[in-house]
């Protein structure tokens, strides 16, 4: 009991795959200071080294954080896994055309996460991330719950910006979501979406800004889908 109650006080991220997505996640992290430790894993073990030396570089400036490299027994007592490792999407390249590339490589990883007796979550981010987060729960045989995409997050944050510079208004006025797939089939919630508690199509007939709304949407939901 006692170990289970140290092992959630002491928060570590593991974090599988050090491109810049992986990078980018660790920074963060880092600056955001919820988590006490950082372990930075890839099998191409010089850019490892080489994004966990630019983050340390920077720990002055962050909360209190340890960040290092590290390796699967790191799994064990990890609170968190964000698996961000996989083949990288090429131009004109569908998310569903990466996942006969990823689908071996996720599956490999959930395995050994599993394996490893992590009592944590998986964070999946590696495209196509809605079929990977299940080919990860199916592989790890863990519960649901224990594995979450990142689903449509990035698209709903794409979004905002994208309607915040149309509109001329600030981006935490701008309340609008991206549902379904993180792919080619999501789409924009234009019901839910609103400057400052006003409906979008309300607030565009006081705007006046274009002489085309409709139009404008669908270029601005194409805009987020090609992203």
């Amino acid at each position: 009991m006692n170990n289970n109650k140290n092992m959630y006080q002491h928060r570590k991220v593991v974090v599988i795959g050090a491109g810049s997505v992986g990078a980018t996640y660790c920074y963060a992290l880092a600056q955001s200071g919820l988590a006490d430790e950082i372990v930075l894993i890839d099998r191409n073990k010089d850019l490892e080294q080489g994004q966990v030396l630019d983050l340390v570089h920077g720990q002055p400036f962050f909360p209190s954080v340890n960040i290092r490299t590290g390796s699967t027994s790191d799994y064990v007592d990890a609170n968190v896994v964000v698996v961000t490792a996989g083949v990288a999407q090429k131009p004109g390249e569908t998310r569903l055309d990466l996942l006969r590339k990823n689908v071996e490589i996720i599956g490999s990883i959930s395995e050994e996460v599993a394996a490893s007796k992590c009592r944590g979550v998986m964070l999946m981010v590696t495209n196509p991330v809605d079929v990977l987060t299940y080919v990860a729960l199916k592989h790890s045989g863990w519960e649901r719950g224990r594995i979450i995409g990142s689903g449509t997050v990035l698209d709903s944050a794409r979004f905002r910006h994208l309607l915040s510079s149309y509109c001329g208004i600030d981006v935490h006025n701008v309340h609008a979501y991206i549902l379904g797939e993180h792919g080619d089939s999501e789409f924009a919630a234009w019901s839910m979406t609103n400057i400052a508690g006003i409906n979008i199509d309300e607030h565009c007939q006081v705007c006046g800004k274009c002489s085309d709304w409709k139009k404008q949407r669908r270029m601005i939901e194409q805009r987020v889908r090609d992203s």
